[in-house]
This record gives structure tokens, sequence and C-alpha cells, in this order.
């Protein structure tokens, strides 16, 4: 069979956000299980910080280039023991400044048992929006050098979506930040928009001066 991925040129620029487009079938997936070190390159290279990413060892990989994958999962436990996955040793402040970022905050504290509120088997105590703002919280507590963001707002109906988005986007400032979607909706606040079509990269919006953008 043909290369799920060919001829792919991807930069990620340290501090800024890349939303990357693509239909199912485009080669998303297959594009961050190899960022990942999930599935080995057989051509071409990856560096991360200029070394070739399989000179890493797979578990110092994923410290580094880690997230918010469509299997991320919401345990039946509490809301703190489920942020607490990302980073045993988080203090208090820690998990209310990433549940603020994720605009989480005030329904945890509106909640009678706050942080110690149960959440279901895969979160099923909690709206859609909520489980995703959960796992965004908890994607940013993990706090990797790469943070990817794997169809966030999966499942969810266009305005909960596009308020999931916005708040990504507004929580991940400065942060270097690889987002995939297929939904290009409210999105103008990323850095570079780039699509990925039939194993290719190829622009979509000019976000970034052609010289920011590496393709």
């Amino acid at each position: 069979a043909p290369p799920a991925l060919d001829g792919v040129s991807l930069h990620l620029p340290p501090g800024l956000r890349t939303v990357l487009l693509g239909a199912s079938g485009s080669g998303k997936s297959t594009l961050i299980a190899a960022l990942m070190r999930f599935i080995p390159y057989e051509a071409g290279s990856i560096r991360l910080g200029g070394r070739e990413l399989r000179d890493y060892a797979s578990t110092d990989v994923r410290r580094a280039i880690t997230g918010m994958t469509q299997d991320a999962h919401v345990f039946h436990t509490t809301i703190r023991a489920n942020l607490l996955l990302a980073r045993p040793d988080a203090t208090d402040a820690e998990l209310r400044e990433a549940a603020r970022k994720a605009r989480l905050l005030d329904w945890i504290e509106s909640l009678p048992d706050r942080w110690h509120t149960l959440l279901g088997e895969n979160g099923s105590a909690m709206s859609g929006g909520q489980r995703q703002r959960l796992l965004l919280a908890r994607a940013l507590l993990a706090d990797p050098p790469v943070l990817v963001l794997d169809e966030p707002t999966e499942g969810l109906d266009p305005d909960t979506a596009t308020a999931v988005l916005t708040d990504i986007l507004h929580a991940t400032h400065g942060r270097t930040t690889l987002l995939i979607t297929h939904d290009p909706t409210g999105l103008t606040a990323a850095d570079q928009i780039l699509t990925l079509d039939d194993g290719r990269i190829r622009p979509a919006l000019p976000c970034l001066s052609p010289d920011r953008i590496s393709v």
C-alpha cells in the first residue's frame, strides 16, 4: 500500500499554536502516532530539539510530546484524582490554575463536593463540554514541551465545540501546541493553520507571514 504520509514537511515553532486540519483518512492519526513514537517512520526525519526522534527513549518522547488524545479517558473517581493522573505531585494551586485556564474552575467550585465530586465512568456525570475541558486541564497540568490536542471537540454540538476551541486557543497562548481537528470553525486565533490532505501538508489560512511557516 502507498504510505499514509508522503512528502510531509511540518515545523512546530516554539511557543506557537499550530492547527492541522484534515478529513477522516487524511493521515492525521498516523502523523500523531509517528510524532509520539507509537509507530516507526520508515523514511525521512523527525527531529525534537534538533535531535532525531528515534535517538530518544520512547518514554522520553511521550513526556515531551503529549496531551489530549482521542483515547483519553475520564475515570470513575474524583475530579482531583482525574487531574492528578497528569502530574501526581501537582499542588492545589497548580490544579486550580489548570482548571482556570480550561474554563472549568467556576463549575468545579459550584459543586457540593467540589474537587471531590465523583465523575462517573468516562465522565458520565459531566456534559460533553465539561468532559473535554477536564481533559484539556489534565493536558495543561502535564505541561509537556509540545502539547498535542487530537480532535478535542469530537462528538460535541457546534456551539459547544466552538466554545471549547475558543477556550483551548486562549489557554494555549504562548505554548508550543499542535491542535488536530477536522472542523475549521473558530480557529482564527491560531498562529498557523495547515491542512493535511492525502498525506501531504499545505497552508490553509494565512495566520502567519510566509517566512514563519515551514511547509
